[in-house]
């Protein structure tokens, strides 16, 4: 009897299907962390993490290792969706209104650059690793701040003025660390030509392909209207053009997704859209960055540069809470409440892992270094930040749920 038409056994397994099956690990695990009165992130990190160790769901799946191209694949595309939305939260008529707001927010994060390099050096780190891993901790993680706040469903001075924060960082840090990439070229005896113009290229090229993509998306909304699908389907789309875009010359992907989202507010004249227009489509992506980036981290040796991480920690946790504390009167809060949005501000997430994979792929060289130093301080920060920013949110009296 033929039966050539019956599959193969074992089935030849699509890698696509690990990512399903990591979503729906990481929506049953954040429910269990949110029954213990924890923050969802915290179990979709813990799905991501046993997933990523090769677990049982790997040897259901008939897979010997996770499909890293296929989850990269993945984190990359979450990640853009999140860098947009957290975009959307730079309102320059704000900072305008409150030009105490940019002042607070360049000093905390002038501040933790010059604490963290100057502590890395003292332990005979190489100063180019030293300008990186400070310029990439500058930034809160965008990804932690949103799913809390959302879970939280917090609303108030201290909510808003963490986002805004947290946007304006993000942004520092990933034109600084572009920057600095750019420069380090210097390392391999590039011309002086060189060295001012593709720091340049990278950073004007990344905000222009973002003000083209801001361009495109308000002018086709102009078409659609309000309908709420059409335009989820045309940020999606959007988001990924800019993405790709940028990867295709050679820029920036985070730089211009985190710019597009400011110029969409900034250009959306007409308030086509609101800021909250893409919350669902956000929350899915943050259950999937979260576990997709924590299966992706190799734990093997994750603490082989723990004192550094330490020092590191504590650091850029006194740098943004003093500094943001000692602002808030000048911005027009309380001390109390800008102790608050400074211990929001200390989360770090993947995202910094991303920046980490630009430097391995610009210069692995330097990659070594700053990886050893900041993994395990995002590790450590997401959860133990992600916690904090819980707390002050719930100390602010701005949560509206009890966890």
């Amino acid at each position: 009897m033929d039966l050539t038409f019956l599959p193969a056994w074992p089935p030849a397994v699509p890698a696509a299907l690990a990512v399903a099956v990591l979503a729906l690990l990481a929506a049953a695990a954040g429910e269990g962390a949110s029954r213990l009165r924890l923050p969802r992130l915290f179990g979709y990190v813990a799905a991501g993490a046993l997933f990523g160790a090769g677990g049982y769901a790997l040897r259901v799946l008939q897979m010997e290792e996770l499909p890293t191209a296929t989850l990269q694949v993945a984190l990359e595309f979450t990640a853009a969706v999140i860098l947009f939305d957290v975009g959307q939260r730079v309102s320059f008529g704000w900072v305008r209104r409150n030009p105490a707001l940019l002042a607070t927010s360049i000093a905390e994060s002038a501040l933790s650059f010059v604490a963290v390099f100057s502590v890395m050096r003292l332990f005979g780190i190489d100063a180019w690793s030293c300008a990186l891993i400070a310029s990439i901790t500058m930034a809160t993680s965008p990804a932690v701040v949103l799913a809390v706040t959302r879970e939280m469903r917090a609303q108030g001075q201290v909510t808003e003025r963490t986002l805004l924060l947290t946007a304006l960082n993000s942004i520092y840090a990933v034109m600084l660390s572009t920057l600095l990439l750019g420069l380090a070229r210097e390392q391999a005896g590039a011309q002086f030509a060189d060295l001012l113009l593709h720091p340049a290229y990278l950073i004007i090229g990344s905000l222009a392909v973002a003000a083209v993509g801001a361009r495109l998306f308000l002018l086709v909304l102009s078409f659609i209207g309000r309908d709420r699908a059409g335009q989820i389907l045309v940020m999606l789309a959007v988001v990924w053009m800019v993405y790709a875009a940028a990867v295709t010359l050679r820029l920036s992907p985070l730089l211009a997704l985190l710019a597009c989202g400011a110029f969409v507010r900034t250009f959306d004249t007409g308030r086509q859209l609101t800021a909250t227009e893409f919350g669902p489509v956000s929350g899915i992506a943050l259950v999937l960055f979260f576990a997709l980036s924590a299966a992706m981290v190799d734990f093997e040796n994750m603490f082989s540069a723990w004192l550094p991480a330490v020092a590191l920690i504590v650091v850029r946790m006194t740098a943004k809470v003093a500094t943001v504390t000692a602002f808030g009167p000048l911005t027009g809060i309380t001390l109390r409440k800008g102790l608050l949005t400074g211990l929001g501000l200390l989360p770090m997430s993947a995202v910094a892992l991303m920046l980490i994979r630009q430097v391995s792929e610009w210069n692995p060289d330097l990659a070594q270094q700053t990886t050893a130093v900041l993994l395990p301080s995002v590790v450590i920060l997401q959860l133990g930040g992600a916690l904090t920013l819980a707390l002050a949110l719930r100390w602010s009296g701005e949560a509206r749920t009890s966890r």
